[in-house]
């Protein structure tokens, strides 16, 4: 019996190309069957039209994929859909390889790389590095010289015994004190704290000025002896003398005994003796340069300390 709910000709194992249409009631006479037309629409009645059976290619086997492809879910796009951010899905950058093999000798930076940490104290920058010659903290050959010398010779030793010494040249003399390459520097004495010796160098001039000195940016090894060297020979005031207590005044007066009667000569004696007392008097004994340590920067100024000691 026909009914509107039951299409005759509807074959669930049968599977068609296009997409069939249901009937409708307009279809359905009282004869119990429908009457078919053809789809031009004419209006002699034509058989009816059964599905065609049409041969079914064996399907591709499934492609596995590791990742989200849109474009399988979605064919009718020609290219995959951006994706969302997910962390997921966000690439792994590859390390950066370092190579074992250095052919240059690396040196520290002169400024501190920040690296973030769980400790949030202040970090400390790392100091320059001083020239061998004069690094106190190294055990190495350093410049011999002795500051109570009227006249400044800057030497070194080239081997045991005290023979064995050169005499620096021009261009080891203009050499960097430090590296990196400093501008400015305060340089102290436990002995004689009261009496610091600063050094700057102003483009290419250097600050206290020195005679015949190339124009070079940084200080160099001559730069500081030099300086150091006048500041030790200039002659006390009658105030600093006045500040001595009596045992003190007796060192440092045999300390200028001693001084003067070894400058070599007779006339360079009483020249010497003619002078007075000299700040080099206050070292005492020891007048012989040991090397320079560093100290804790005073108002952003980096600061040396000058190590003496006797002969050796």
């Amino acid at each position: 019996m026909g009914t509107p709910y039951v299409w005759p000709y509807y074959y669930p194992q049968q599977q068609h190309p296009y997409f069939q249409y249901p009937p409708t009631s307009a279809d359905y006479s009282g004869s119990g069957h429908r009457s078919s037309r053809s789809w031009q629409g004419s209006p002699n009645r034509s058989p009816p039209v059964l599905p065609t059976f049409l041969p079914v290619a064996p399907a591709a086997p499934p492609v596995a994929t590791a990742v989200y492809q849109p474009a399988l879910l979605h064919p009718n796009y020609s290219r995959s859909r951006r994706h969302s951010f997910d962390a997921a899905f966000v690439p792994v950058q590859p390390a950066a390889t370092v190579s074992s093999a250095t052919p240059w000798p690396t040196v520290p930076g002169p400024y501190y790389t920040y690296s973030p940490g769980w400790a949030m104290g202040p970090m400390e920058l790392p100091r320059p590095q001083l020239h061998n010659l004069i690094n106190g903290e190294i055990l190495a050959p350093h410049l011999y010289i002795n500051f109570a010398d009227p006249n400044l010779v800057i030497r070194t030793r080239t081997g045991s015994g005290i023979h064995r010494l050169a005499t620096l040249n021009g261009y080891d003399l203009e050499k960097p004190a430090t590296h990196p390459q400093m501008t400015r520097v305060r340089i102290v004495c436990d002995m004689i704290p009261h009496w610091p010796v600063d050094l700057q160098v102003l483009g290419t001039s250097l600050s206290p000025h020195r005679r015949h000195r190339a124009a070079l940016p940084y200080l160099t090894l001559e730069d500081i002896m030099h300086a150091l060297h006048t500041s030790l020979h200039r002659k006390i005031s009658h105030q600093e003398w006045g500040r001595l207590t009596t045992a003190q005044e007796t060192d440092v007066a045999r300390a200028y005994t001693r001084r003067y009667k070894s400058s070599g000569n007779d006339w360079a004696e009483r020249q010497q003796q003619a002078e007075g007392v000299k700040r080099v008097d206050f070292l005492l004994k020891t007048t012989w340069f040991r090397g320079f340590t560093w100290l804790d920067p005073e108002n952003g100024v980096e600061r040396l300390k000058l190590l003496v000691g006797m002969e050796s």
